[in-house]
């Protein structure tokens, strides 16, 4: 399958394309600068698309699904508003509408101070992203994650509906295979769920939902 992986600026999105790689799909990563694409091939990309000459849309021509890692796109960078991230999503959207994509895996990060205040204007703008990408006739995933952090990963997960422990971490190597494998996992076809770090098999815990 050919994926186009948005959000390859941070570590989890580059674990993203190294596994897209290894299950034997062929990558195309969304770069923002010309200095990384020479870092994705070498992770697996099959092509690598800087917006520095390329635009937007022409990345997604020829693709069958989209990974969008939010709060870690090329338009979106460390500490610049939400509003911004949300916009590249509904832009993600509507290119991935316009070439014909079918499936559409996005991330959101569940911060604890998030969880504290769902109805915070914040997180009002962040889910309606979510919901513009459900009405769609697209075959989404939605995957709200717990604080990604650098470790190793453990390859076991809690996931659900809601989640017991949603002030926890998860590796971000293990939020790269939640991913992947929700791509073609059909449990999770048309589904949101939460996921942090737990006792289950990443594939078991997917089959599960």
């Amino acid at each position: 399958m050919r994926v186009l992986v948005i959000g390859t600026e941070d570590m989890t999105g580059e674990h993203v394309v190294k596994q897209l790689a290894e299950r034997y799909h062929n990558p195309v990563a969304l770069v923002g600068a010309e200095n990384k694409v020479e870092e994705m091939v070498k992770l697996g990309a099959r092509d690598v698309v800087s917006l520095e000459r390329r635009d937007f849309s022409s990345a997604f021509s020829g693709c069958e699904a989209v990974i969008y890692l939010s709060s870690a796109s090329p338009r979106t960078g460390e500490g610049k508003p939400i509003l911004v991230d949300h916009q590249s999503v509904i832009d993600s959207v509507e290119a991935a509408k316009k070439h014909g994509v079918k499936r559409f895996v996005l991330m959101n990060t569940m911060r604890a101070k998030e969880m504290e205040s769902l109805d915070s204007s914040t997180n009002d703008v962040k889910y309606h992203s979510e919901e513009l990408l459900k009405q769609e006739k697209l075959t989404y995933t939605v995957i709200r994650t717990s604080m990604p952090v650098d470790k190793p990963g453990i390859g076991k997960v809690e996931a659900g509906p809601s989640i017991l422990n949603d002030k926890g971490e998860i590796p971000k190597e293990d939020i790269a295979s939640v991913l992947v494998k929700a791509l073609d996992t059909e449990e999770v076809f048309n589904k949101t769920f939460h996921v942090t770090s737990g006792e289950i098999l990443i594939d078991e815990a997917l089959q599960r939902l």
